[in-house]
């Protein structure tokens, strides 16, 4: 059986850890395009992002396997739906890195850290000119409650705040949130000092936090996106940012990434950016590679594979 490594996300000495713990499946390691559409072309499993072409090179595919957690950037996904092949992915070693930005994202903006680093750098002490705010008591609602949601959830329940979810169909449940249905995502954006994005892009909540959506949050609020760029109308944050109808935001993901030289995110006083990365930490590139090991595993066994993807949900 031959295996493609199409990325060198997990590092390229990777290949040589498969290797050794599989000695009798070949693997090969393929960076570009090309080299992906030639190697695919004789492989039963693909590891990685495969774009349509590369996955209609590969006519004896069984199983493909994204080594990060959303599938929104597959290009194949569609392909791979209709081939009706099974899909993984590495969901679950991202999110404790990603819920303790989140949170280092709300303590920042609650204590005015921005403005505390810039007053270190240049030597100022400025006692009463931080405007903190108290997050014990206040609200959060998070727009998507899957592991990332859960995991945010429970931190902020142990600094005393009230945390309410919305979600189509939790997979598990933790103590002292409310989860609500789609239908009271407004219901959300109104009543939440904290409104954390932490939904997977697809095409319900692709720019589902609109200009209306944004409009409904309260002039104390604050906005933090820690999963996936393209759900927040980035124009519309901005408009509101700029004219003080929210009173700041804080941003992991953006579409585009990074945002352009203009964005007033760059420059905003109540405005944090981190690149994307707020997942990469060694222990969850480790996690990434052990769902890779233990499913190849499942894989050869015959047996069920873990971390199953509903292509057509995305998710």
């Amino acid at each position: 059986m031959k295996v493609v490594l199409g990325s060198d996300h997990l590092g390229t000495d990777f290949l040589e850890r498969l290797q050794d713990t599989f000695p009798d499946t070949r693997f090969t390691l393929a960076l570009s395009h090309d080299d992906m559409v030639r190697e695919a072309a004789d492989a039963e499993v693909f590891l990685g992002w495969p774009t349509r072409e590369v996955f209609r090179s590969g006519s004896d595919l069984k199983w493909v396997h994204c080594i990060g957690t959303g599938v929104d950037n597959v290009e194949a996904l569609a392909d791979i739906a209709d081939a009706g092949i099974p899909i993984t992915n590495a969901r679950g070693p991202h999110t404790e890195p990603m819920a303790d930005q989140t949170m280092l994202f709300l303590l920042s903006l609650a204590h005015n850290a921005k403005k505390m680093l810039d007053d270190q750098t240049n030597g100022v002490w400025d006692t009463n000119g931080y405007d903190h705010v108290e997050v014990s008591g206040s609200s959060m609602g998070l727009y998507g409650f899957g592991m990332i949601g859960r995991a945010i959830a429970r931190r902020a329940l142990g600094f005393g705040m009230n945390v309410t979810a919305v979600d189509p169909g939790p997979d598990d449940e933790v103590p002292g949130v409310d989860v609500w249905g789609t239908d009271r995502l407004d219901e959300l954006f109104r009543t939440s000092d904290w409104l954390v994005v932490a939904c997977p892009l697809t095409e319900e909540t692709r720019m589902s936090v609109e200009s209306r959506r944004i409009g409904l949050l309260k002039p104390t609020s604050s906005l933090i996106v820690i999963s996936r760029g393209g759900i927040v109308d980035e124009g519309a944050l901005g408009a509101a940012l700029t004219a003080g109808r929210i009173s700041g935001a804080a941003l992991d993901a953006t579409d585009p990434e990074p945002p352009s030289s203009e964005s007033p995110f760059w420059s905003h006083p109540n405005v944090l950016i981190s690149s994307h990365s707020s997942a990469l930490t060694p222990e969850m590139y480790e996690g990434r590679r052990q769902i890779v090991i233990e499913n190849l595993h499942h894989y050869l066994a015959g047996e069920t594979l873990i971390n199953r993807v509903d292509p057509v949900k995305g998710y």
